[in-house]
């Protein structure tokens, strides 16, 4: 009886904390598809591709020069924490702030210093210099920002993480509609560097309740006992750099690439970021929960592999069975999502969509063996097998995207993921002893063939077979999943309970 009831326990904590963190960012979601309606029918395309090249240029600066510091600060952050330490504490977060605050004005400086080199890169010349150089804050304000949420997820202030958030949703959203609302396309630098101020300032705030702000950036004596924490971080700062540079890659071949279609330019970024907004930035809403409570529990778990193993596939089992179900009804109603959240104007990120929902099923797959290389911090293996995605993903892109136009651009997502997905689970199983378990990987299956069914339905012209095959298999994916979740949280007893108090 032991085993089955903490597979229970344990599915359950998964389930809850994704609930708290999903719901959160759920909220965030919403803003954000109101932020991106109102957007899309005040800027259209060619304002929403603008505003994507800007974010993934800030991206790319943020990753590229914040040294991981966001990461790495949490586990000692964390144990100090659980120690009581209250001295230790005080200390360690003026050291990891001091950093912070350094690496965001050298990413404000590069920002600034190099904005010709930025405006010449995307558009070929230097029409948008002085955008980038009122861009450089947005920079530092993220960057700074980043260190503060990783103090409060060091101090296990999750509940207080999650209520900034959902406030900066709001604050975002009436930030970015006001400017666009008064000044247009000229609205767009503003509205991201006053979201990114106004995101920042309630971390602060948030954060400096928690522990005073101190800091100390010119004491060079003080600043070296953070070496063992840059050292941490840079590999995952790399792995982020290298993957921010595979998206920004992915924006120049839009740009630049003769395509099948009838957009061209920043109207294809635009259309190409409603897509990948939909089927990817919307998906990473169910594997919020993973940094505050996943992580942990898997660092725990690596000094024994079988221990280790139960673990990740069980939050294989969870993540794969949250999503799927959702995968099909997307899909098919997909057109009426994209004329909803933005405009007919977007209707070709339809078949990109569509061609990328197989890999919001590798997705759920690959993220949680990924965590094993930090779990063990291994971080130049970790740093290996991440680039591997950005680099399957840029030439995926460069093949698929010239020759099909946008359903290419979604089939490049699913190819690199199945790449990504070979090359973690061969990595992992030879240095970490990591198997994916015979029950978890026939439930991936079947939850894959059900959605290709879906899929292959959807690109019929014949409307009976195009229905009957989506609803199908979401009715069909909706019970497997149900009668998985029912069996090891007996979900539905918990509902009855929390509606009748029985």
């Amino acid at each position: 009886m032991k085993p089955h009831h903490s597979n229970q326990a344990s599915i359950g904590r998964i389930l809850k904390y994704t609930g708290l963190f999903g719901g959160v960012q759920g909220f965030y979601a919403l803003m954000a598809m109101v932020r991106n309606k109102i957007t899309a029918l005040l800027l259209k395309t060619g304002g929403m591709g603008q505003i994507d090249n800007f974010s993934r240029t800030t991206d790319l600066i943020a990753s590229g020069t914040n040294m991981g510091l966001a990461f790495s600060a949490v586990p000692h952050i964390a144990r100090l924490e659980s120690e009581r330490n209250t001295v230790a504490i005080r200390h360690y977060v003026k050291l990891v702030r001091s950093w912070v605050f350094l690496t965001a004005l050298l990413g404000l400086s590069v920002t600034a210093f190099a904005a010709p080199l930025w405006s010449r890169l995307l558009w070929g010349d230097g029409s948008h210099t002085f955008d980038f150089v009122l861009l450089a804050p947005l920079v530092f304000f993220s960057t700074l920002c980043g260190g503060e949420a990783a103090v409060l997820k060091g101090l296990h202030r999750l509940k207080k993480l999650a209520t900034v958030s959902a406030l900066g949703a709001v604050t975002t959203l009436v930030a970015t509609l006001s400017c666009y609302w008064s000044w247009g396309v000229e609205g767009i630098v503003p509205a991201l560097v006053l979201s990114a101020a106004a995101l920042c300032g309630m971390h602060w705030l948030a954060a400096h309740r928690s522990i005073r702000y101190e800091i100390a950036p010119m004491n060079w004596r003080f600043l070296r006992r953070g070496r063992r924490m840059i050292r941490l971080g840079l590999a995952y700062a790399v792995a982020g750099f290298v993957a921010a540079g595979g998206e920004y890659l992915v924006r120049l071949i839009l740009l630049h690439c003769d395509a099948p279609g009838l957009h061209h330019g920043n109207d294809t970024v635009g259309i190409y970021a409603a897509a990948f907004t939909l089927t990817v930035t919307y998906a990473r809403l169910i594997f919020m929960s993973m940094d505050a409570d996943y992580f942990p529990r898997l660092s725990a778990a690596t000094a024994d592999t079988t221990l280790q193993n139960m673990t990740v596939n069980r939050q294989i089992d969870v993540l794969v069975q949250l999503t799927a179900p959702l995968l099909p009804l997307f899909c098919l109603l997909s057109p009426t999502v994209v004329r909803m959240l933005y405009s007919c104007d977007f209707s070709a990120a339809v078949s990109m969509i569509e061609a990328a929902a197989p890999y919001l099923l590798f997705k759920a797959i690959c993220t949680p063996i990924a965590y094993l290389g930090l779990a063990h911090s291994s971080s130049r293996l970790y740093l290996l097998v991440e680039s591997s995605y950005a680099v399957a993903f840029v030439a995926a892109m460069a093949l698929c995207y010239p020759l099909l136009g946008m359903p290419g651009a979604g089939l490049a997502l699913t190819v690199c993921h199945v790449v990504y997905l070979l090359v973690v689970l061969f990595t992992y199983r030879h240095h970490f002893g990591f198997h994916l378990a015979t029950d978890t990987r026939r439930r991936c299956l079947l939850q894959l063939f059900i959605l290709l069914i879906a899929v292959l339905a959807l690109q019929t012209a014949h409307t009976a077979v195009h229905w009957i095959g989506g609803l199908g298999a979401t009715v069909a994916s909706s019970l497997f999943s149900i009668r998985f979740l029912e069996k090891h949280t007996h979900i539905f007893k918990r509902f009855r309970r929390f509606f009748t108090g029985k």
